[in-house]
């Protein structure tokens, strides 16, 4: 028999932030404790509200699985003596699994026989499993944060109230803190505050949904998404949609009541970005333009209440965003007092990290780097991009983005176009933090790309430079987002700037900070870029082998990289491939270890094959270099898999460790100058076997 299983946690209001991801987690930690538990079920339903968390467990079994194990011990000629008389192994064996010698048996298996044992566990009812699987999973349910409250010993994300537990009708009672669990829930804080008993599982949307409290998350945000609609059509405007304030919104209110309020127009004289963010970020307010995209002055919010004069709530309201609003208009003309460029002066008294000096430090080695990226990518914008560096991080010192720190670059970008700067050394300032995330849009202009990778490789080289290091899945300076938006960028654009060649220059403006030789610190930091770049691939779903034999030769630029990458997985579909690889991995591990000279004396020659293999390497060796260089991978290995059947040839009528040393030494400069040439694209012996398609 299967019953629905009801555990609801209500407590006091939880952010919103944590609704979601503790109702997600959650389940996948109660589902793998059931499972552990070897309790049988259909699904897992959640629903939450700023109040409760609710985990519904669909068709729980009643009863456990029984399970059967058969357990081996010692083989039988260790198990036994040449008597027949039970080993001090199978009397050890027999205490381990809590049996007398007389209880094992002997079963038969591919190796032998083996003394064991079949092991039963009988099937106990859900109802005796659950009180402690419960509490323990109400412990577990992970939070960015947790408190305790009282004297009690444990910790929620807020206070917790009550706890439903209802198996069926059967209700499964456990304690946590103080508080023991029942059928009994709440009803909305003001509209219905008493107690609602719950008969079973069932009962609990619809009885919740008589007393005001809308548990399923879909239907608040429908419920709000239809409001902003019928706002709309009332008032011949347009709400700018926004999902993720609608989700934030929903996880705010229990029973949510859409409102409409108004601002002054003269607001609007703002620049649109400090108005969105006022009203979006700042209040969770929805924003409505009309037909041209010009912002209205009114907004949306979401009462979690039912009142008798709504115009109170919506005036309210009003008065809080006319403060915010007077706040930012006032930092907002205070700042268009001062020229940017002169902002940029007053970031030499602001630090950037006590190590690396200030803003001011920063942007100056900025502006150097960002002339280094032009010289490859615009070189007729170096002068607009030292300009676009020095002025990038001059908005920290205005006072809106002191208000709204999200701002920072929006607002930078404004200041920059208000005072007489051009479109793309103004738009840059906002783009040079651009990409924020891996689906996140790059820089659009040539000045921003240069920007945007000078900061992120300042970032970079810095922090590796003064030993800020990460370690694990600590990465508080975010270098790891940081050299993915290089790479992206760079790949993005097609930028052929030398990896190595990039951190020695930012390294080169950081030379008064380093902690460690330049040296030193750039070999971590290009470990760090194959490490990121490996894995930016990776998540492409391109093959892992054959990008780390690709990294493994060196790195060179990105767009040469992925070249490389690009003509190697179509080459792995040819017939030629694998048993191309494998030679060349053999090539490759047996001359790996000479560090001999790597002339090569046709003289010390034996076999025909010595002089057919030196003959091919060098017909094709100037025609592979030259593919190479020109980024014409394809061609590269098609010359070197004409090589494969001499190869193999030499390698079959050749023993290449000879007794006589100069002979020895003469074929193993061969080979080393062969897998030198195959370097050229990559390092064959990364390439996994038996991968052909």
């Amino acid at each position: 028999m299967e019953r629905d299983y009801l555990l609801e946690i209500g407590c006091e209001e939880i952010p919103a932030g944590f609704v979601g991801p503790a109702l997600w987690t959650g389940s996948q930690l109660l589902a793998e404790s059931l499972r552990k538990a070897r309790l049988s079920f259909e699904k897992i339903d959640i629903y939450g509200t700023p109040r409760r968390l609710a985990y519904l467990v669909r068709n729980l079994n009643e009863s456990q699985d029984a399970t059967e194990e058969t357990v081996l011990g010692p083989p039988k000629n260790v198990a036994f003596d040449s008597q027949g008389n039970p080993s001090k192994a199978a009397v050890g064996f027999a205490k381990s699994q809590g049996v007398e010698v007389e209880a094992l048996k002997l079963f038969p298996t591919e190796r032998g026989d083996y003394l064991g044992i079949i092991k039963s566990e009988a099937a106990r009812p859900t109802t005796e499993i659950l009180p402690r699987l419960a509490a323990e999973f109400v412990s577990s349910i992970p939070f960015r944060k947790s408190m305790r409250w009282a004297d009690l010993d444990v910790r929620f994300v807020r206070p917790v109230q009550w706890i439903v537990s209802l198996f069926g009708e059967e209700m499964v009672p456990f304690p946590f803190g103080n508080i023991d669990a029942g059928r009994v829930t709440r009803g909305h804080r003001f509209l219905s505050a008493g107690p609602v008993p719950l008969r079973s599982p069932a009962d609990y949307a619809s009885a919740l949904a008589a007393a005001s409290v809308f548990v399923e998350l879909e239907d608040r945000k429908q419920t709000i998404r239809d409001g902003l609609l019928e706002l709309e059509k009332q008032n011949g405007m347009k709400w700018i949609v926004d999902e993720p304030l609608l989700e934030t919104v929903g996880n705010l209110v229990e029973c949510p009541i859409v409102m409409m309020g108004r601002f002054e127009e003269k607001y609007l004289a703002l620049p649109r970005e400090i108005l969105i963010t006022t009203m979006r970020t700042n209040q969770k307010y929805f924003v409505f333009e009309d037909s041209s995209g010009k912002l209205l002055p009114c907004f949306a919010f979401v009462s979690n209440m039912k009142v008798v004069d709504p115009k109170v709530v919506v005036s309210g309201n009003s008065r809080v965003l006319r403060a915010r609003l007077s706040d930012a208009e006032f930092y907002y003309s205070d700042d268009l007092k001062i020229p940017l460029f002169d902002r940029a002066q007053a970031l030499k008294s602001v630090l950037f990290q006590k190590e690396m000096g200030t803003y001011w430090e920063k942007v100056e080695r900025m502006a150097e780097v960002a002339a280094f990226v032009a010289s490859y990518s615009c070189p007729s914008k170096e002068a607009d991009c030292r300009r676009a560096a020095i002025l990038s991080k001059a908005d920290l010192t205005a006072g809106v983005v002191k208000e709204f720190p999200e701002l920072q670059g929006v607002m930078g970008s404004h200041y920059a176009s208000m005072t007489g700067e051009n479109d793309e050394v103004a738009r840059s300032i906002q783009e040079h933090y651009l990409p924020k995330g891996q689906a996140d849009e790059m820089p659009s202009t040539d000045v921003g790309v240069a920007v945007a990778i000078a900061d992120k490789i300042d970032m970079v080289c810095g922090c590796f430079g003064v030993g800020l290091i990460p370690t694990g899945t600590a990465d508080p300076y975010a270098l790891r987002r940081q050299t993915l938006g290089i790479l992206s960028i760079l790949d993005a654009q097609k930028i052929r700037i030398p990896l190595a060649t990039l951190v020695a220059r930012s390294l080169d403006t950081l030379s008064g900070k380093l902690k460690s030789p330049a040296s030193e610190v750039s070999q971590k930091v290009l470990e760090f870029f194959s490490g990121r770049l490996f894995n930016l691939w990776s998540g492409k779903g391109l093959p892992s082998d054959l990008s780390e034999a690709v990294l493994a030769a060196g790195l060179t630029d990105v767009v040469d990289l992925k070249a490389k990458l690009d003509a190697l997985v179509l080459f792995r579909a040819d017939p030629a491939f694998e048993p191309l690889a494998e030679v060349f991995k053999r090539v490759i591990n047996i001359s790996k270890n000479f560090d001999g000279q790597l002339s090569v004396s046709e003289d010390l020659f034996e076999h025909d094959e010595e002089r057919a293999l030196f003959s091919a390497a060098g017909e094709v060796s100037s025609r592979v270099r030259s593919a190479a260089a020109g980024g014409r991978y394809a061609e590269a290995l098609a010359e070197m898999a004409a090589l494969q059947g001499v190869v193999a040839a030499f390698f079959d009528k050749v023993l290449v460790m000879a007794k006589d040393e100069p002979v020895k030494n003469n074929r193993l400069a061969l080979l080393k100058n062969l897998s030198g040439l195959f370097a050229s694209v990559a390092d064959f012996s990364k390439v996994a076997s038996g991968r052909v398609g």
